[in-house]
């Protein structure tokens, strides 16, 4: 009986020891199930702070834009495409130098992006590094020859340090565009007078008042 009753207890214990596998088990699988629901939740959430960000940027809604794209910089460094669509945020809504310290990190990164580096030649320009600027803008003038914006702002780059015949040739440039903008017009009268050249002043002088004429 005793040999009989220590059996039992010996096949107890084993079914309680296996029992408490299986629990372990179990409670493994679910931790980790847990976990990994987790992951997947938190990824999902930083995917949909970024395509949510990255079209608040492109729709003009920066300050939405902000703290989606901040999220996203914090927990993925490596996206490539966030400096780009961040640092804009920043430029446009006044946080210039954050803008383009992100900017240079996304030029930096893709130097062929002309969209980057477009935008991080503005950014100097409204900073007024202009120095920084002018070669950046140049070579963004060459590859996207359509731009007035880039054209115009090398002009006021050039005009601002001093190099007046090189802003000319910009804003004359800028003026194959946009042929009756008065703010080019100005501009190119306004370098020949800093040139002493008055005479050439004039006639771009007298297409703005023609302008300001038709349009009053």
């Amino acid at each position: 009986m005793l040999k009989k009753t220590t059996e039992l207890m010996d096949d107890v214990g084993l079914y309680a020891h296996y029992g408490a596998k299986v629990v372990g088990r179990l409670a493994d699988n679910l931790v980790s199930a847990f976990s990994n629901a987790f992951t997947v939740e938190g990824d999902i959430r930083l995917t949909y702070y970024r395509q949510k960000g990255i079209n608040s940027a492109k729709s003009g809604r920066y300050e939405q834009a902000i703290p989606l794209l901040e999220q996203v910089a914090r927990q993925n460094p490596n996206d490539g495409e966030i400096p780009l669509y961040l640092g804009v945020s920043y430029v446009r809504t006044g946080s210039v130098e954050e803008g383009i310290e992100l900017l240079e990190k996304a030029v930096a990164a893709d130097p062929a992006n002309m969209k980057a580096a477009t935008i991080l030649g503005l950014a100097y320009v409204q900073a007024k590094k202009y120095e920084m600027a002018v070669p950046l803008l140049e070579k963004v003038a060459k590859a996207n020859p359509a731009n007035f914006n880039v054209r115009f702002r090398l002009g006021v780059a050039l005009d601002n340090l001093g190099r007046f015949e090189a802003a000319i040739d910009w804003f004359k440039a800028a003026l194959e565009l946009r042929a009756e903008d008065a703010k080019t017009l100005r501009a190119i009268a306004y370098c020949y007078e800093q040139m002493d050249m008055h005479d050439e002043a004039l006639p771009y002088l007298k297409k703005v008042n023609e302008i300001d004429a038709a349009a009053s």
